[in-house]
């Protein structure tokens, strides 16, 4: 093992999922997020590692480097301000990101561009949600990225943009209803996972963030039965086109 997994500052934690942890750490004197994952479970997250590897996009997070001791595999990526979600905490909330943001026009730019990058070097995504959407910032420029992370569930597509599909995976609440139509039958997926899940998914975080951190199609339990209704009830299209109006 190197000498930068020594570099992990356990004590300083970012964030935590299922299979591992988050935290801040120096690699080649550089401050980055190191993610690290138990290895029993990295077996279900090697095409998330090979797909960050080959993409390099300003909208885009940056894997810089992986490696494992005898437990865990740590990956080296671009240290971000905050995730999205954090962006809509309440006033006062401890972790409620307080710095600068793009005009909104300029955020759903970024983002669209980003996703448009990732299905151009043939990936889809399957995960994408504000909780997976980092802001970073330039301390000496002032500037201000929006970035799409997290490629854990991310496949390849072949020319036509579909991917085989073994189960459903990502988060319910921001998934597309052709997905989400599959949770209610016990039979063997056969429908093929395609890129246009994830514009549908792009278009719930844009939703999100216009309306001010609300899921577009409601809150708790009647999200998934909304999306499957076509019933987008927190969605105001007046108050969307002021934001983008006066945010320009």
């Amino acid at each position: 093992m190197s000498n930068e997994v020594r570099n992990l500052d356990l004590g300083n934690k970012l964030g935590e999922g299922s299979y591992g942890i988050v935290c801040k750490g120096m690699w080649r004197e550089k401050p980055v997020a190191v993610k690290r994952i138990q290895l029993i479970h990295i077996a279900s997250n090697t095409q998330g590692e090979e797909a960050l590897q080959g993409l390099d996009h300003s909208n885009v997070i940056k894997l810089f480097h992986a490696e494992s001791d005898a437990n865990f595999r740590y990956y080296y990526l671009e240290l971000c301000n905050a995730s999205l979600e954090k962006l809509f905490l309440k006033d006062g909330h401890k972790n409620k990101y307080r710095g600068p943001m793009p005009p909104s026009l300029t955020v759903l730019y970024q983002l669209a561009v980003g996703l448009e990058y990732i299905h151009k070097m043939g990936l889809v995504h399957r995960d994408l949600k504000p909780e997976n959407v980092l802001i970073w910032e330039d301390p000496k420029k002032g500037d201000v990225l929006l970035k799409w992370a997290d490629f854990g569930l991310s496949k390849p597509v072949n020319e036509r943009g579909t991917c085989s599909m073994s189960g459903i995976k990502g988060t319910e609440k921001w998934l597309a209803p052709e997905i989400l139509r599959l949770l209610d039958t016990e039979d063997e997926i056969t429908q093929r996972g395609t890129i246009k899940n994830d514009v549908f998914a792009e278009g719930l975080v844009f939703g999100y963030y216009l309306s001010n951190g609300l899921h577009p199609f409601g809150s708790r339990h009647s999200i998934l039965s909304n999306i499957l209704k076509n019933k987008p009830i927190n969605l105001d299209s007046k108050l969307c086109q002021i934001k983008l109006d006066f945010k320009k």
